[in-house]
C-alpha cells in the first residue's frame, strides 16, 4: 500500500515502491531504506555550492530543483531550487517529534510529503519546486565523501543482525541509534585511514605521494585513543591532534565536536573551519584494494558530471569535470602514490647495470635502446582517409580468408607489389604494397630484409614462424611469407599508421575513446598471454590504428613464447630494448612475462593520456632506476581522470605479482569507458 510520499514519488518521477526502481530506468528501492533516500532527486550530503553546480550545469529552468542532506547538523535537509538565474536554498528542519517544517511552516513527515505540499501552495516559497533534477541511474546519493547511502545502510542491516536486532525496529525507530553505532568504525573501512603507523611514516607515505593541497592521511595514535591528521598544504606537512572528548566526540583543537572521526572528516572535506585548506583527496593506504579505491573516488568526483540532463559540464578538453568551460582545468598531481618496498636488488646486480646505464660509448650505440625507436625505426604512415566501420569490417574478413588459404605455403614473389616506404627498421624497410590471390587484390604492409643480412633474416623468420600462430582482431595477423630476391613479411595493413602519430594529431579526444582504444590493446594482450606469448615492446608506437575506432597490436620482432618450465622467457643480454616501458625485472634481471607486458601497458596507457608524450620526459636511465626505486612513478597526465591513473599505479606495482592481470584489465577499463561515453557524448 502506497503512502503520501510514495505516491508523490510516483506521480512525480515514475518511480514505483513496489517494483523497487524508477519506471524510466531510475534508482532502485531497497527495504528498511526510508522513502526520502530512494528519491532520484535526492543527492546526498552534498555541499550547497555542489548543489547549485549541479542546476546551473542542467540549464537553471525555473522550479528546477534538488534535495540534499544538510552537512550539519545531521538529520536535516536542504531543498535548492533554480530562480530567475539563480538558487534559492530552504533549510528543512527535523523537529524533535520526527516532523520535518521550513522555517514557520506547517510539519510533515517527511520531506517528500514537504515538496509535495510547496508544489502548489508557495506559503513564503519564493517559487515552487516542480523540475526534479535527477540523478543517473548509476549514481548514488553520498553518505560520506566516498560512501553511498545504501552502502551505508548495508552496513547497518549487517550490524543489526550481527546484534540479533529486530531488522524493523533497528531501521526503523531505533535508526539513529543504529547510524551511530556503526559510525563509530566506519572510519577503518576508508582509504584515508592508515592505522596505527607513526609521524614520520605518515610524512613519508604523504612525501611519496606528492604535495598537494588538501591531501591528507589519518593515523591513529600510539595511545590507542587519539588520532592524528597530517595534511598537506603550499609544499608542507600540518599535522593536527584530533582528541576524543569524554569518549564520545572527535575535535580538532577548539573546534566543532563530532560523534565519529568519519563525520569530523567529511565536515573538514566540506568546509576548512580553521584549517589552511578543505580536505581534498586522501592519500590511500597501501592496503587500500582497487575496487574501494574506485568506488571512493567515483562517490567524491564529478558530481556535476553525472546528473541525468543534457547539459553536461565539462573541463577544457572535453573530459567531465565540475568545472566551467570558461575556467581551467585542475592541476593534476605532480607526483605518484605507488604504496612500494624497498627493491631486493642484490648490490653488484644494480651497480652493474647502473655502470652499464651511464656508460657514454653506450648511450650513443644501438646496443641498447633508451626509449623510443631512432627516427629511422619509427614507421611513418603518411596520412589517410580512414576507413569506414563497414570498410574496416569487410577488409578485416577478407584477411581472415585469406590467411587461411596461403598459412601453410609461401607466397610468390609476382603476388606481391611494393609501393610507397612505411618506414624502416634495423634489418630493412617496410612498404605498403598490394598482394594478389587470383581475382582478389588487398592492400598490405610488408616487411622487407635489407641487403639480404643474414641476421636480418633470422629475426624476421622468427616473427613470421611467432605470428602465424597468431590469430586475433586486435593483433596484426600475418597474411604470408614471400622468399623472393628478398625475404618478405606479409602483414595487415592499418591504414592510419601508429597510435602515438595520431595522438599527437588529436589532442581533443575524449576520455571514453582514448578508454575504448586501451580495453582493445588489454584485449590483444589478453589473448598473447593466453598463448603464453609475451611482447616485450609494448607501447603506442607499436599499436597500428585501421581507423579511429579500431587498434591492433603490432611489431612482433622482440616477441617470444615463454617456458612452459619456468613461465617466463629469460634474454641472453640486453639488446635493442625499450627501457622507458620495461619493469624493474626484465631491467636486472632479464625475466619477461605477461606481468612486465602489464607494466609496459601501464605506460601505453600513460601514453594514451599524455596524447603520445615521452615518458620520463628527458630523464636519463641511471635517473629512471633512481625514480622508480624510491617509489615515484610516472606524474598522472594533464586532464586524467583519477580512477583511470590509478589503474596505471596498479601496473606498476614493483612487485609482479601485485600487479593486476590483462583479463582483469580488460573489464575495468571496459566499465570505465561506457561510463565516460555516457557522459561525454
Amino acid at each position: 500500500m502506497f503512502t503520501k510520499a510514495s505516491s508523490f514519488l510516483q506521480k512525480l518521477t515514475g518511480w514505483d515502491e513496489n517494483r523497487g526502481a524508477q519506471n524510466s530506468g531510475g534508482h532502485g528501492d531497497d527495504p528498511g531504506l526510508p522513502n526520502v533516500y530512494n528519491a532520484p532527486f535526492f543527492y546526498g550530503r552534498i555541499t550547497r555550492q555542489e548543489a547549485e553546480d549541479i542546476l546551473k550545469a542542467n540549464g537553471m529552468q525555473e522550479g528546477l530543483f534538488l534535495l540534499r542532506e544538510s552537512i550539519t547538523p545531521m538529520g536535516n535537509f536542504s531543498l535548492t531550487i533554480a530562480h530567475e538565474d539563480s538558487c534559492v536554498h530552504y533549510s528543512i528542519e527535523k523537529k524533535m517529534n520526527g516532523q520535518y517544517i521550513v522555517s514557520e511552516g506547517s510539519p510533515f513527515s517527511d520531506p517528500l510529503s514537504l515538496i509535495e505540499h510547496y508544489q502548489t501552495m508557495k506559503n513564503g516559497f519564493i517559487t515552487t519546486p516542480k523540475v526534479p533534477c535527477n540523478r543517473q541511474p548509476e549514481q548514488e546519493a553520498i553518505a560520506f565523501r566516498g560512501l553511498s547511502v545504501k552502502e551505508l545502510h548495508a552496513q547497518m542491516k549487517s550490524a543489526a543482525k550481527r546484534m540479533n536486532a529486530n531488522l524493523t525496529r533497528a531501521l526503523g525507530p531505533m535508526r539513529e541509534s543504529l547510524l551511530m553505532h556503526v559510525l563509530q568504525t566506519l572510519h577503518e573501512r576508508m582509504p584515508w585511514f592508515h592505522g596505527e603507523i607513526s609521524r614520520d611514516e605518515a610524512i613519508r607515505r604523504l612525501e611519496r605521494s606528492g604535495h598537494a593541497d588538501g591531501k591528507f592521511i589519518v593515523r591513529r595514535r600510539a595511545d590507542g585513543q587519539s588520532f592524528a591528521l597530517t595534511l598537506s598544504h603550499e609544499n608542507a606537512m600540518r599535522h593536527y591532534l584530533i582528541n576524543q572528548v569524554d569518549g564520545e566526540s572527535y575535535c580538532i583543537d577548539a573546534g566543532p565536536r563530532f560523534k565519529a572521526l568519519i563525520v569530523l572528516i567529511d565536515h573538514y572535506h566540506n568546509k576548512k573551519d580553521g584549517l589552511p585548506c578543505r580536505l581534498t583527496s586522501p592519500c590511500p593506504d597501501p592496503n587500500t584494494d582497487l575496487e574501494t579505491w574506485e568506488n571512493y573516488q567515483l562517490l567524491t568526483k564529478n558530481l556535476v558530471s553525472k546528473t541525468s540532463q543534457p547539459a553536461t559540464v565539462f573541463t577544457s578538453n572535453g573530459n567531465p569535470g565540475t568545472t566551467p568551460p570558461s575556467r581551467p582545468p585542475p592541476i593534476p598531481r605532480h607526483t605518484s602514490n605507488v604504496p612500494t618496498r624497498s627493491p631486493p636488488i642484490p648490490s653488484p646486480l644494480r651497480n652493474e647495470l647502473r655502470q652499464s646505464l651511464g656508460a657514454e660509448q653506450l648511450w650513443e650505440t644501438p646496443n641498447l635502446q633508451f626509449g623510443e625507436d631512432d627516427e629511422d625505426d619509427t614507421i611513418t604512415f603518411p596520412e589517410a582517409e580512414p576507413l569506414s566501420t563497414e570498410e574496416a569490417e569487410m577488409l578485416e574478413n577478407t584477411y581472415i580468408d585469406i590467411r587461411g588459404d596461403v598459412m601453410s605455403t609461401d607466397l610468390k614473389s609476382d603476388q606481391v607489389i611494393l609501393e610507397g616506404k612505411l618506414g624502416s627498421g634495423q634489418f630493412g624497410e617496410v612498404r605498403k604494397g598490394r598482394c594478389e590471390f587470383g581475382r582478389k587484390t588487398v592492400p598490405v604492409a610488408v616487411k622487407t630484409l635489407k641487403n639480404n643480412d643474414p641476421d636480418g633474416e633470422k629475426e624476421i623468420l622468427s616473427e613470421a614462424n611467432l605470428m602465424k600462430k597468431l590469430d586475433h582482431q586486435h593483433i596484426v595477423r600475418m597474411i604470408g611469407v614471400c622468399k623472393g630476391e628478398t625475404l618478405m613479411l606479409v602483414l595487415e595493413l592499418a591504414e592510419l599508421g601508429p597510435l602515438k602519430k595520431y595522438l599527437e594529431r588529436h589532442q581533443t579526444m575524449k576520455t571514453w575513446h582514448q578508454l575504448e582504444l586501451m580495453v582493445q590493446i588489454s584485449d590483444g594482450m589478453e589473448y598473447l598471454d593466453s598463448m603464453d606469448v609475451v611482447h616485450r615492446d609494448l607501447a603506442t608506437r607499436n599499436v597500428l590504428l585501421v581507423n579511429d575506432h579500431f587498434a591492433k597490436i603490432s611489431d612482433f620482432g622482440l616477441s617470444r613464447i615463454m617456458d612452459s618450465s619456468t613461465d617466463y622467457y629469460t634474454a641472453h643480454g640486453p639488446g635493442r630494448w625499450p627501457l622507458m616501458w620495461y619493469a624493474p625485472e626484465c631491467l636486472y634481471y632479464h625475466k619477461f612475462d605477461s606481468s612486465s607486458d602489464v607494466w609496459s601497458f601501464g605506460v601505453t596507457m600513460w601514453e594514451i593520456m599524455s596524447f603520445g608524450a615521452r615518458p620520463y620526459d628527458k630523464k636519463k636511465p641511471p635517473q629512471i632506476l633512481n625514480y622508480l626505486e624510491s617509489g615515484h612513478r610516472l606524474v598522472i597526465p594533464r586532464n586524467c581522470p583519477d580512477d583511470v591513473y590509478q589503474i596505471m599505479l596498479d601496473c606498476w606495482q614493483w612487485d609482479k605479482a601485485d600487479r593486476p592481470k590483462f583479463k582483469e584489465l580488460k573489464p575495468k577499463l571496459h566499465r570505465l569507458c561506457k561510463r565516460y561515453q555516457q557522459a561525454q557524448r
